[in-house]
């Protein structure tokens, strides 16, 4: 038995040594890695899981005069190079052919050995397995010579290996008097002298690729190098949105299969299958009950229910990362078709897409015994693809497919919502909101693209009159250009406002698109009304107050009309990087020094010189060191009329506290 297939067939607490060591001839302790099935999951990690298999059942080479590992030549993952780490391998021989590819390969070893070592020397030399070619021993001599190792033995092309190998015995067990027994001992005596310190190890000296092919093929022409021509047809329109941070080759925020999955988990008869480890799935886990949590404790909302049931994982272990997790995708495809879910989407994390786990062919066999039941994938294989924006527009495509691009709109009044901020406290808060005042204009929600919604909405997504976009940053006019491929319906070109000028403006020009306007101007007068009594108040306190904002890319001018409003004043706008959008548009663009890429040691620099009133900051919160009064931009801040009156009002109660509060500093000069 393997160590991998014993993996595969017995728990951790029943495993023992003595079932997978078995004894050879001499007194040899004798192991067999194996591995999975060719074509299916990953042979670099059965390795790794290999030793640490032995690890664990005590096997180690502290239990043996000299330990042996037969390990693959080409080093082509961190797995394979397990065996040649500094903490396993004192010695490595390099076991090669005089072909050109075996010398090749012979080389790559000695470029991995190269990356691992952190000490001395460690090549004891090269093995010739001589295949009886014409002048390879000639080319291993010089391959030898360029690299500065030595050939300890060569071992002869001979039928008696094969003599042996169909008695099932080792050479010497079979033939210990041959010549080529010979050669193996004094491989033996060579290794003997390693480990007493009589023979000396060489350094790592790999070969460019070019030295490679000169020294051993001898072949140093200036070959002309012709690049293949395509013919430049129609260029494919694939509509694949991608996100900023993939766009400018940015650090990563955040992983792609959290944002796949935080899309596709809102399809709320459907069931978001995770092909992934448990702790993926607790990462989704804890982001969505934490974002449930703060949104009934803070706002008395409840967040989505059921949300959690519909999430359901592959919860793949180590031994599927080895032997492929197709099998066990299937097996959670078919328990979730028995409990009767007709629309699936399948999310991969990263393991799925290392391993190459082949879902769409999974998927093809499920659908074939279950032609009614709907499987989407979406192979975000967790960060390879991207961050967690690249995430939600690949999660945002997947559930577009659900649109009816036939569907016509019906004559009721309604809209669209599309891009709401589902990890935001307050977002069910600002959709009723929304709802409310479309309410008074007669105007009904069709579908929310896409929070908490049921595929029958998507599918009619069509009947609606009009799209309104959440945000105006460069996701969402990603989303829109997808959805165009599935919608022609007209989209507003403004986000949901936040403040009274920007729904004012809002509200009017949703209310033209449906001929309400009348209706409109009666509500926004009744707003007005209300909204200037509260600025009365406020601004005996607030007005010559100053403001330093420290924000991402994306619109302020709801914060900019209340300052404003208030007579409050600016004195500049830092903008940090985001991953959402590289744009800054605002009304007032022209009015505050702006500052891009300002980082968190300029600000704490401007609050010094500046010493303004109230620090306005989305990320990062202040330092210590800072002295000012600050608060946090929301991340959606709300919606309607009066909620940045809210906001000052909190602004406001800030401006009565000190700036340096003394239990802050409590501690000061005590080691």
């Amino acid at each position: 038995m393997t160590a991998l297939s014993y993996i595969k067939t017995q728990l951790p607490k029943e495993r023992r040594a003595e079932e997978i060591v078995f004894r050879g001839y001499g007194n040899v302790a004798c192991v067999e890695a194996g591995g999975p099935e060719p074509g299916v999951g990953c042979a670099g990690r059965g390795v790794i899981t290999t030793f640490e298999l032995l690890e664990d059942l005590g096997v180690s080479s502290d239990l043996f005069d000299l330990t042996l590992y037969d390990v693959l030549g080409d080093v082509v993952c961190g797995g394979f190079a397990v065996p040649i780490r500094n903490e396993y391998a004192d010695a490595v021989y390099i076991v090669t052919s005089g072909e050109y590819l075996s010398l090749y390969a012979a080389n790559n070893i000695l470029k991995g050995i190269l990356n691992f070592t952190e000490r001395g020397p460690r090549i004891a030399g090269i093995i010739h397995n001589a295949r009886g070619d014409p002048d390879e021993e000639e080319r291993v001599r010089r391959f030898a010579g360029a690299v500065r190792l030595p050939v300890v033995i060569r071992v002869p092309r001979s039928e008696i290996f094969a003599r042996a190998e169909r008695t099932g015995c080792t050479l010497i067990e079979g033939h210990p008097d041959s010549e080529e027994a010979e050669v193996f001992r004094t491989l033996a005596v060579h290794a003997e002298d390693i480990m007493g310190g009589g023979a000396l190890l060489h350094h790592a000296l790999p070969l460019s690729d070019e030295d490679l092919e000169e020294i051993v093929l001898q072949r140093n022409d200036s070959r002309t190098i012709h690049r293949f021509s395509f013919c430049q047809g129609e260029e494919k329109d694939s509509r694949k949105a991608v996100s900023v941070s993939v766009k400018n080759k940015k650090p990563l925020i955040g992983c792609a299969f959290a944002g796949a999955v935080s899309v596709t988990a809102q399809v709320s008869d459907a069931v978001t299958i995770m092909h992934c480890p448990r702790s993926c799935t607790l990462m989704m886990y804890e982001k969505l009950l934490d974002t449930r949590q703060h949104s009934t404790t803070r706002f008395g909302s409840s967040y989505q229910q059921g949300l959690m049931e519909r999430l359901i994982s592959t919860d793949m272990r180590d031994e599927d990362f080895i032997f492929g997790g197709e099998k066990k995708l299937q097996e959670t495809l078919d328990s979730v078709i028995r409990d009767g879910c007709k629309l699936i989407f399948v999310v991969t994390a990263c393991p799925p897409g290392i391993i190459g786990d082949d879902i769409g062919k999974v998927i093809s066999t499920v659908i074939q015994g279950n032609p009614d039941v709907r499987i989407i994938p979406v192979k975000v294989d967790g960060n390879l693809v991207g961050d967690f924006v690249q995430g939600v527009m690949d999660g945002y495509g997947a559930v577009a497919g659900l649109i009816d691009d036939k569907t016509e709109k019906t004559n009721s009044p309604s809209v669209n919502l599309i891009a709401e901020k589902w990890l935001a406290e307050n977002e069910e808060r600002s959709y009723q909101a929304v709802r409310d005042l479309l309410g008074r204009l007669g105007i009904g929600v069709n579908c929310r693209f896409l929070i908490n919604t049921d595929s029958s909405s998507l599918k009619n997504f069509n009947k609606a009159g009009l799209v309104l976009p959440a945000d105006k940053d460069d996701t969402v006019e990603s989303i829109r250009e997808m959805l165009t491929s599935r919608s022609s319906l007209p989209f507003l070109d403004l986000p949901l406002p936040t403040g009274f000028f920007e729904t004012k403006q809002w509200l009017l020009e949703v209310s033209r698109v449906f001929g309400m306007e009348e209706k409109a101007k009666e509500i926004i007068a009744e707003e007005e009304a209300r909204y200037q009594e509260q600025i009365r108040k406020l601004r005996h306190d607030m007005e010559g107050k100053t403001i330093l904002i420290s924000t991402y890319p994306k619109s302020l001018d709801w914060v900019l009309d209340i300052a404003s409003d208030l007579g409050m004043k600016i004195l500049k706008i830092g903008l940090t990087y985001s991953p959402f959008s590289e744009s800054f548009r605002s009304r007032y663009a022209d009015a505050f020094p702006i500052v891009h890429s300002y980082s968190i040691e300029m600000r704490s620099e401007d609050i010094s010189e500046l010493k303004p009133d109230l620090v306005l900051y989305t990320y990062p919160t202040l330092r210590r060191s800072d002295e000012a009064r600050s608060a946090h931009i929301p991340y959606a801040p709300g919606f309607g009329f009066q909620v940045a009156i809210e906001r000052a009002k909190k602004w406001n109660l800030l401006m009565k506290l000190p700036v340096s509060e003394g239990w802050k500093k409590d501690g000061e000069g005590i080691i």
